[in-house]
C-alpha cells in the first residue's frame, strides 16, 4: 500500500537519496522500480521489525526505531516514536570512516562503493517531521560520488547505518493490521428517555468474508501498473472475480487457502514465463474498510443510474417540473458510510437538487439588457461562485471567473493540435454552438496527484449556452412565491423521509447488480433505519425584568417578549429618522407605532429628529448621514424605498466604521401592510434596544467566572477575502457580548486576528467583572471534520498563548467545542408505531450514531412546524475543566435561547449566531474593520 503525505516523502527520501537497496534477484521488487510498493523485495516482513530494538515508540516511529537499532549498534533509542528516528539519523549523519558496499543486483552496473567519507558539518535541525526530512536530505548531500567496486570493499564491507535504514524502510508495509479500538463513550443522564428513529442504516458483514490484504509480487519485475493489472486479471476465476488492486496491493473479499498463492502467465511478446505471487498480509479490521465501503455505495448509485453532484446522487429520469418558473427539481440521496459508536452504518438522507431550465447565456443576456455599461461587472457578481450543470455529461462545475476576451471560436491545444470550442463540441458531443461571441466560463478544480505533496489545478473553459445554473439564487430567495413553490417539493416531513429510506433499500434489493456489489464483499444492509433511545431535556424558564415564564414545549415566547418589561432598557431620547419624500406616510406610521410599542416593554421613546431626502441616490444618503450623525446621537433609523445592496453597504460603512453609531435600516415595503405593522414595529423596537446596549431576556446559567465565546468565519465567492468574527460574553448573565471581526486576504494568518480579538474580549470582561475569567468555553462554528485536528493542535494553543500575555501566570482552563450545522443526520421522534414527528427542542442524542472515537453529541434545539428539523452536531475537542456531558449538553441548549433577534431558540448557541451575523455583515457589506466604540453592543443585528 502506498505511503501518503509526509510519510511517503520521508520514505521516498530515505530510499531514493540516502543509498541504494540490497535486493535478492530471486524475489524482485513488486514496485517495479517506482518505490510505490508496500514491500520492496526484501525478505523481512513488517511483523519481524518489531522483534528488535529498544525504542518504546509507536506507529511509524516504533518501526523506524527498530530499524535504527538493527542498522547501527551505536544508536541509543531512548526516545519514543520519531525521537528514536532522530537519534539514529544524528548517528547516521556523523563522520564515518568509510561506506560499505551496496548493490542493487548481482553484476549490476550500478553497484558502487566509496573509499572514505569526509567529516560532515553540523546538521541544521528544524522541527517535527521537517527535522527528519532535513536530516535525510542533508545526509543525502554528503554521499560521495560513484566509483568502481574494489575487491577490498567487497571483502570487508563497513557497517553503514544509513544504508541499513534505507534497506529496512524499503521493506516496511505502511498499511498494517490495526485492530479496532474500543469506542469513546460520553453519555449524559439528564432528561426524559424517548425513542428516536434516525436516518442511519446498519451494515451487516458476513464473518466468513471481509477485506483480505495481499501483496502482489512479479518475477521478473514489471514496471507498468497496467501490465501488472492485465496479468493478474488473467487469473480472475482462480481468486474470484471480485477484487480491488492498485498495482501493488490486492484486496479480496475471501481468504485464499495458502499464505502464498502463485500463478503463472506468459509475456506474449518475449514468451517469458511470469510468476505472480500473492502473499497474504492480514484481514482488515472493520474500521479500516470505510473508504472501500463508500466506494461500493458510489458504484451502487451509478448502477441505479443516479448522477453524482459532489457527494450526492440524483435521479435525472424523475425530475419534478415547475413550469411557471422554468425550474426542475431532481430527487436523490446523500450517502456516507462510517464507523460509529454503534458499529458500521450508512447515513442516508433524501436530497433534492434545483436546476434552472434557462441557460447561463440567458443570465448574461439579462445583465447586458439591464445595464449595458456595467453588464460585465454585474455578470461576475451574479455568476461567480454559482454551480452549473453541463447536460451533455451531467457534471457540475463551480464558476470561478468569466473570460470576456475569449469566445467559442477561440482555440486550445489537444494531442492532435489546436481546435476551436465550436469544433470540439461538434466532434465530441454533436452539439452546435449558436452564439459564437459569448464569453467563456472559467472553472478551476484541484486534483491530487500521486507522489506530489500539493494538488494541481485544472482549468475548465465552459460555454454559457450549454450550462444550466443549479441551486437557489439570491433573486429566488427574495421571491416569496418562488420559494413557496420550491418548498412544496423539497420540504418533506419525517414520515416522508423514513419512506425515502425504505425506498432506497428497496431500490438496492430489487436490483440484482446492486445487491451483488454488496454481497460479493460479504455485506448487507438492514431494511429498517436504526432506532435508538434519546433524551428530552426539561423545559427552560425565561427571565424578563419583573417576570419569568416557562417557555413551553415549543420554546416560543414571542408574546411575552413584546408585552413585558425588558431585562435592561435604554430609552431613546436623541435619535434620528431619515426617509425619502415618497415614504412620508410609512415614516409617520412608524413614528406613531414605535412609541406605543415601546411602552409595554418599559422603553421611553421620544420623537426623533427627521430628515427628508428628495431622492434615493446613494450619495444623498451618505451625505445626509455625514452631516447629521453627531457624537450625541444614540441611533439612526433609515426607511429605504427598496432593498438595494449598494445603498445598504454605503449606509453600514458610514455607521459602523467611519462615523460609528448604531443604525436601523427598514424597507418601506415592510411597513406597508397595515394588518401586520404592529408586530413588525415591535420586533424593530427589540432590535433597536439591543443595538443601544440593552438586553431583552435571560436564561439561568449557573456558572461562576466563565466566559463563553463564539467564532465563525465568512468567505466571499471570489475566495480572496475572509472574515473571522469573535463574540464573547462579558457579564455574569451571558446577556452582554463583546464583538469583533477581523478581515484577512487570501493566505493571511487567521489566528493573528482571533488572538487579538480574544485579548480585547478579556480586557472588556475584566472591565465589567474586575477580574479575568477562570474558564473559557469556545464554540467554534464553520469547521469540518478534516479541521478538527487543526482546532486542537493549532488554534487552541494560540488562544492559550494569547491569554498568557494578559497577566502573569494567567492560564484559564479551556473547553473547545466545534459546532457543525452542515450535516446529513436526521433524528425523528417516534410518536407511535410507524408514525414519526419532529422532536421538540431540547432533544439530545449522544450514543450509537455518534463518532466512534470522538466526544460528541447531537442536539435538536429548534421548533419546526414544516418539513424536518435538522439537529446540530457538537464535537468536544478539548475539555480542561472536565465538565460532565450533561453540563455541556445543557449549556449548549441554554445558549440557544439568548439570540435576541428571535424570541425562541435558534439552531446554534447564541454566541455562534452572533458571530455568523457579524462576519456576514462585514464580509458582505462593510468590508473594513468596525469601530471599537460599538464592540460592546449588538450593532449588527
Amino acid at each position: 500500500m502506498t505511503g501518503r503525505g509526509r510519510g511517503f516523502i520521508t520514505r521516498s527520501d530515505i530510499l531514493d537519496k540516502l543509498t541504494t537497496k540490497t535486493s535478492d534477484p530471486s524475489e524482485p521488487s513488486s514496485s517495479g522500480g517506482s518505490e510505490k510498493g508496500s514491500g520492496s523485495g526484501g525478505k523481512t516482513e513488517t511483523s519481524d521489525l518489531g522483534k528488535s530494538g529498544s525504542g518504546s515508540g509507536s506507529g511509524r516511529g516504533k518501526l523506524l526505531a527498530s530499524i535504527l537499532s538493527q542498522g547501527s549498534s551505536g544508536v541509543s533509542s531512548g526516545g519514543q516514536g520519531r525521537a528514536s528516528l532522530l537519534a539514529g539519523l544524528r548517528v547516521a549523519s556523523a563522520p564515518t570512516p568509510s561506506l560499505g558496499h551496496s548493490s542493487r543486483e548481482e553484476g549490476s552496473p550500478h553497484a558502487q562503493s566509496a573509499p572514505s567519507m569526509p567529516a560532515s558539518e553540523p546538521v541544521s535541525i528544524s522541527r517535527g517531521r521537517g527535522r527528519i526530512l532535513e536530516m535525510i536530505r542533508t545526509s543525502s548531500q554528503q554521499l560521495p560520488p560513484k566509483s568502481e567496486v574494489s575487491p577490498e570493499s567487497e571483502a570487508a564491507p563497513a557497517a553503514d547505518p544509513t544504508a541499513a535504514i534505507a534497506q529496512q524502510v524499503g521493506r516496511i508495509n505502511l498499511e498494517r493490521d490495526i485492530p479496532d479500538s474500543e469506542p469513546l463513550i460520553k453519555k449524559g443522564e439528564h432528561g426524559t428517555p424517548a425513542t428516536a428513529c434516525t436516518n442511519y442504516i446498519r451494515l451487516k458483514s458476513d464473518p466468513n468474508k471481509g477485506v483480505f490484504v495481499y501483496e502482489v509480487k512479479f518475477n521478473p519485475k514489471i514496471d507498468s501498473r497496467n501490465e501488472r493489472m492485465k496479468y493478474l486479471n488473467e487469473h480472475r476465476e482462480k481468486y474470484g472475480g471480485t477484487k480491488t488492486f492498485d498495482g501493488v496491493t490486492l484486496y479480496l473479499p475471501i481468504q485464499l487457502p495458502d499464505k502464498v498463492t502463485k500463478y503463472y502467465s506468459v509475456n506474449p511478446a518475449t514468451k517469458e514465463k511470469i510468476e505472480i505471487s500473492l502473499v497474504f498480509q492480514f484481514k482488515k479490521a472493520l474500521g479500516q474498510c470505510i473508504q472501500l465501503y463508500n466506494v461500493l455505495f458510489n458504484r451502487i448509485m451509478k448502477t441505479l443510474n443516479y448522477v453524482q453532484f459532489d457527494r450526492k446522487h440524483y435521479d435525472p429520469t424523475a425530475p419534478q417540473i415547475i413550469p411557471q418558473y422554468r425550474l426542475e427539481i431532481w430527487p436523490g440521496y446523500v450517502t456516507a458510510v462510517d464507523y460509529y459508536e454503534g458499529g458500521i452504518m450508512l447515513c442516508c438522507d433524501v436530497s433534492h437538487r434545483l436546476l434552472c431550465q434557462k441557460t447561463v447565456l440567458d443570465t448574461l443576456t439579462e445583465c447586458a439588457r439591464a445595464n449595458r455599461d456595467l453588464w460585465q461587472e454585474n455578470a461576475k457578481k451574479a455568476l461567480i461562485g454559482a454551480v452549473v450543470l453541463t447536460r451533455y455529461n451531467n457534471k457540475t462545475y463551480r464558476i470561478d471567473d468569466i473570460d470576456f476576451q475569449s469566445n467559442p471560436m477561440s482555440t486550445f491545444e489537444t494531442r492532435d493540435g489546436k481546435i476551436s470550442y465550436v469544433d470540439y463540441y461538434k466532434n465530441h458531443y454533436n452539439i452546435d454552438i449558436q452564439d459564437r461571441k459569448q464569453p467563456l466560463l472559467i472553472s478551476i478544480k484541484s486534483r491530487r496527484v500521486s507522489n506530489k505533496p500539493e494538488p494541481e489545478e485544472l482549468t475548465f473553459c465552459l460555454i454559457p449556452e450549454i450550462c444550466n445554473l443549479t441551486g437557489i439564487r439570491d433573486e429566488m430567495r427574495s421571491d416569496f412565491k418562488v420559494m413557496r413553490e420550491i418548498a412544496t417539493h423539497t420540504r418533506i416531513t419525517p414520515n416522508q423521509r423514513v419512506a425515502g429510506l425504505r425506498k432506497f433499500y428497496a431500490n438496492i434489493n430489487n436490483c440484482k447488480e446492486a445487491r451483488e456489489i454488496l454481497s460479493n464483499w460479504g455485506l448487507s444492509i438492514d431494511s429498517e433505519p436504526e432506532k435508538v433511545l434519546a433524551r428530552q431535556m426539561d423545559e427552560e424558564v425565561v427571565f424578563f425584568n419583573r417576570k419569568e415564564f416557562p417557555v413551553g414545549p415549543n420554546a416560543d415566547f414571542g408574546r411575552q417578549a413584546t408585552n413585558n418589561e425588558l431585562l435592561e432598557v435604554v430609552n431613546m431620547t436623541n435619535w434620528v429618522l431619515v426617509h425619502t419624500r415618497n415614504d412620508m406616510r410609512a415614516a409617520k406610521s412608524f413614528m406613531d407605532l414605535v412609541e406605543k410599542c415601546g411602552r409595554p416593554m418599559g422603553m421611553h421613546i421620544s420623537k426623533p429628529r427627521v430628515q427628508i431626502l428628495n431622492d434615493d441616490r446613494t450619495e444623498t444618503w451618505v451625505n445626509t448621514l455625514r452631516s447629521f450623525v453627531k457624537p450625541d446621537v444614540q441611533i439612526v433609523t433609515l426607511i429605504c424605498p427598496t432593498s438595494r445592496d449598494d445603498r445598504y453597504a454605503a449606509i453600514k460603512k458610514i455607521c459602523c466604521a467611519e462615523s460609528p453609531v448604531p443604525s436601523q435600516v427598514i424597507n418601506a415595503r415592510t411597513l406597508g401592510r397595515e394588518d401586520k405593522n404592529r408586530s413588525i414595529v415591535q420586533k424593530i423596537v427589540l432590535q433597536m434596544n439591543c443595538k443601544l446596549g440593552g438586553t431583552l431576556w435571560s436564561i439561568k446559567i449557573p456558572f461562576k467566572n466563565v466566559m463563553v465565546c463564539g467564532v465563525d468565519t465568512y468567505h466571499d465567492a471570489s475566495k480572496t477575502l475572509s472574515v473571522a468574527a469573535f463574540v464573547a460574553s462579558i457579564n455574569k448573565s451571558y446577556t452582554k457580548w463583546y464583538s469583533r471581526a477581523v478581515m484577512q486576504q487570501k493566505k493571511e494568518e487567521l489566528m493573528n486576528g482571533l488572538c487579538a480579538s480574544l485579548k480585547y474580549a478579556l480586557q472588556s470582561y475584566k472591565k465589567y467583572n474586575n477580574q479575568l475569567p477562570d474558564k473559557i468555553i469556545v464554540f467554534r462554528d464553520g469547521v469540518g471534520d478534516g479541521q478538527l485536528k487543526m482546532c486542537s493542535d493549532y488554534e487552541l494553543p494560540h488562544l492559550k498563548d494569547a491569554c498568557a500575555t494578559e497577566a502573569a501566570n494567567y492560564n484559564p482552563a479551556f473547553t473547545y467545542i466545534v459546532v457543525q450545522k452542515r450535516i446529513n443526520t436526521k433524528i425523528f421522534f417516534e410518536a407511535s408505531r410507524n408514525n414519526y414527528e419532529n422532536p421538540r427542542p431540547g432533544f439530545v442524542l449522544d450514543h450509537s450514531i455518534t463518532r466512534r472515537y470522538l466526544y460528541d453529541y447531537f442536539l435538536v434545539s429548534q421548533s419546526v412546524r414544516q418539513g424536518t428539523v435538522s439537529p446540530t452536531h457538537f464535537v468536544v475537542v478539548t475539555d480542561e475543566s472536565n465538565y460532565s456531558p450533561d453540563v455541556l449538553q445543557r449549556l449548549s441548549y441554554k445558549l440557544c435561547f439568548l439570540y435576541y433577534n428571535w424570541p425562541g431558540t435558534v439552531r446554534v448557541p447564541a454566541c455562534c449566531q452572533y458571530a455568523h451575523k457579524l462576519a456576514y455583515l462585514v464580509g458582505q457589506s462593510i468590508r473594513r474593520p468596525t469601530s471599537e466604540t460599538l464592540a460592546d453592543k449588538l450593532f449588527y443585528l
